[in-house]
């Protein structure tokens, strides 16, 4: 017999085969058992290990060993007429069979209905009547990354650089530094950047590294250490990944302290962040991570530390940054990433400090227009003239520039998130705001602002009640956050809870009493209880604090509209469009006071004059879907200024908007305005049931200014609406006694 017939008598090659199948079908168990169980990373390779071992091990005692009726013996001590190999041989193949078939029902199993890779939702298309928003955002769900088994590959956070050197005044450096990688890292399209935000939080901690990313959601993280002494830099870098622990990549840097090799360490880094993730760079990324911003060195001081002040957001450290970036352009005038921080800066004083708007916008301009000028592939600069754009309501120009920025930096959290603010004008688009916010959640998970901007775009879709629990979840986590405390006096207003809104803004002011715009919510919010007295003294605080403020100009149109001083309200949107520039939307609120007034032929050339897409037949459309409210009101003015026709159609492709698309894009779709669209078409049963909705749901600030337009006069007397409207009375005085209990028990 040959040696080939005699392996297969002794049922080695069954054996064999056996062996595999079982093995591959015992390694698979290994898998499933260690994720669910939460096994060490070690056990695996351990399993590997033995079954690979003990290989050889069965293949030995099928050759030298035969299973008898007795039990196990040496092959060379049974008697070859007794011998049962052949019944052992159908076993085997019986135990083959059984485990193939375990294995194909295990691949049919994974293949059908495994996990897979999860889908990314800002590129997914949606089965048919599927809501986006509830996929994207989950009511119950701490902030932060969601899932933490589909963590990108190729995601890196990288942690705040330690300051080595003796000196502390080097710590600004040190931040600029890593801020720059940051910035370069950020253009890589194939990487995901965590943004330094976020990566700020872990400044300085010991916290283990897998618990770190975890939070961040990467799965690598970057450390680093500078030391600046004389005219040399040392940095130290190494990349790790998170879930092994292992050193992916490291190296020292020493250099002398020029401009130059700055550069072209960040750059050397990201190129070799990008080599160890196996990330693909284009060759204008290629470019992008290589060019030298500039090669004055104070001049990139100065920048380094006008960015540094410009991220702590207050107002004495925002007028510093501008002078800071201001000595960076002059010491450096090709220094196109420092006139990008001019832009920036002049933009956040408007709100932080007290920049005068029209001091602001000219300053952006002269500041962007040279940043593009030198360097059109900064996608800080496109963000920042898409910004301009926007605010001059130039819609196509903003929308390009925006999309521009996030094609040049991908990773670039802000754009993300201001370019949802901008898709968040049209109702149609809300979810897609959504969507990007989420974008932006994903490259900074742990920004405050970024949370409250998933709670804003929830109540923008009419979701209040989940940005209500949210914000709650969120002031809990982050109580002295101020802009939480703000959004939730925002819900408690548009759900007509004016006095929890009160109380809520006072909080605000308790963290921020400088916040001069606040006192302004505060007085509007008094007018809506019928307390006109303590506007007074609400205008005296914020003439304390900016006596030229533009805010106090919104205040006296309040004010004015209270007392139907309508001329007193004209001049004061008068100065407020002085301020902020000949905006074109300004020509709205002359147009609303004229209505007030009567004098509509004044009203529909101001209407006309701030949104003309209202008065062409040609873009009808696109204005209603921007502005759904306004179309009803113009035309009704067009219909009572010898426009009956052109007014006409407008009316009614207006109202095929909001009954038959609106209620597709948010809930509650009848706080945009549904009662002035049907008392304009004269159904005025409509008008009652849509208004009595609108008080039932809280939908009513401002009662007192809408319900004294002209518009309403037919309802005037009509016993369901007076009863609606003195609902609102009552529920005011309520509201108003309540907070002044609240008052009387704090004391004075």
């Amino acid at each position: 017999m040959s040696f080939f017939d005699e392996l297969k008598r002794r049922n080695v090659f069954k054996v064999g085969v056996a062996y595999a199948v079982g093995a591959w079908l015992l390694l698979q168990l290994t898998d499933v058992l260690s994720e669910l169980l939460k096994l060490p990373d070690a056990v695996g390779p351990i399993v590997v290990a033995i079954v690979a071992v003990g290989f050889p091990i069965a293949i030995f005692f099928a050759w030298a060993f035969e299973l008898t009726p007795e039990g196990l013996k040496r092959e060379a001590e049974v008697d070859r007429t007794q011998s049962i190999t052949p019944q052992t041989g159908k076993k085997l193949n019986n135990a083959i069979i059984l485990m193939l078939a375990l294995a194909v029902v295990y691949l049919l199993v994974d293949k059908f209905t495994g996990s897979g890779t999860p889908l990314d939702p800002a590129i997914t298309t949606l089965p048919s009547g599927q809501d986006s928003a509830e996929l994207l955002v989950d009511p119950e769900a701490p902030p932060g990354p969601a899932d933490r088994a589909s963590t990108d590959p190729k995601s890196i956070a990288v942690l705040p650089f330690q300051n080595r050197s003796n000196n502390e005044d080097d710590a600004f450096f040190v931040e600029g530094v890593h801020d720059d990688l940051l910035t370069n890292l950020a253009r890589i399209g194939d990487l995901k950047v965590i943004s330094r935000t976020s990566v700020l939080r872990f400044k300085g901690t010991e916290r283990p590294l897998p618990e770190i990313a975890a939070e961040l959601g990467v799965a690598t993280i970057m450390e680093g250490a500078v030391q600046r002494a004389g005219n040399t830099v040392r940095i130290n870098v190494q990349l790790i990944d998170a879930k092994t622990d292992e050193h992916l990549w490291a190296e020292i840097f020493d250099r002398e302290m020029t401009t130059e090799n700055l550069f072209a360490i960040q750059s050397e880094i990201s190129q070799k962040i990008a080599q160890a993730l196996k990330s693909t760079l284009s060759p204008e990324e290629q470019q992008r991570i290589s060019d030298r911003p500039t090669d004055n060195l104070a001049a990139y001081n100065a920048f380094l530390r006008g960015r540094l002040l410009q991220s702590r957001r207050n107002s004495t450290d925002l007028d510093q940054a501008a002078i800071e970036f201001g000595r960076a352009v002059e010491l450096d005038p090709e220094f196109a990433l420092a006139w990008v921080g001019v832009a920036d800066t002049a933009q956040l004083r408007v709100g932080y400090s007290n920049l005068g708007v029209t001091e602001s916008l000219k300053t952006r301009e002269e500041a962007v227009e040279k940043a593009l000028a030198l360097n059109d592939q900064l996608g800080e600069a496109h963000l920042s003239q898409a910004m301009i754009h926007s605010f001059h309501e130039r819609w196509e120009a903003a929308e390009a520039s925006f999309l521009k920025a996030i094609d040049l930096s991908p990773n670039y959290a802000r754009a993300y998130q201001w370019y949802a603010d901008f898709v968040a004008n049209w109702p149609a688009r809300i979810r897609e705001s959504l969507r990007l916010t989420e974008q932006a959640v994903s490259l900074d998970p742990l920004s405050s602002i970024l949370q409250y901007e998933i709670a804003e775009k929830l109540v923008f879709l009419g979701r209040f009640g989940e940005a209500e629990a949210r914000l709650e979840r969120l002031i809990e986590s982050d109580p002295d956050f101020p802009v939480f405390l703000t959004a939730m006096a925002g819900i408690k207003n548009i759900t007509g809870r004016i006095d929890e809104q009160v109380i809520w803004l006072r909080r605000k002011l308790e963290l921020d009493p400088g916040d001069i715009q606040e006192y302004q919510n505060v007085a509007f919010a008094m007018l809506d209880l019928g307390n006109p007295e303590a506007v007074a003294s609400l205008r005296k605080k914020m003439e304390d604090i900016d006596g030229g403020h533009f805010s106090l100009g919104f205040v006296d149109i309040f004010e004015a509209l209270f007392d139907n001083n309508y001329q007193g309200a004209l001049e004061a949107v008068g100065w407020l469009e002085r301020e902020f520039g000949q905006q074109p939307s300004f020509q709205g609120f002359f147009g609303f006071l004229h209505t007030l007034d009567g004098d509509y032929e004044k009203a529909r050339a101001a209407f006309e004059r701030a949104e003309p897409r209202f008065f062409n037949r040609a873009t009808f459309r696109e204005a209603i879907e921007q502005q759904s409210t306004q179309g009803c009101l113009n035309a009704w003015l067009m219909m009572r200024t010898g426009d009956e026709a052109l007014g006409q159609e407008l009316l009614e492709k207006t109202i095929r908007y909001i009954e038959d698309e609106l209620p597709n894009y948010i809930e509650h779709p009848y706080r945009y305005g549904y009662t002035g669209c049907y008392l304009a078409s004269g159904d005025l049963e409509k008008a009652i049931s849509t208004f009595e909705t609108t008080v039932d749901h809280g939908h009513f600030s401002g009662w007192w200014i809408f319900t004294s337009n002209p518009l309403f006069e037919p309802l005037r007397g009509e016993p369901r609406f007076e009863a609606a409207l003195q609902r609102i009375r009552d529920e005011m005085a309520e509201q108003r006694e309540n907070l002044a209990r609240i008052d009387a028990a704090a004391g004075p």
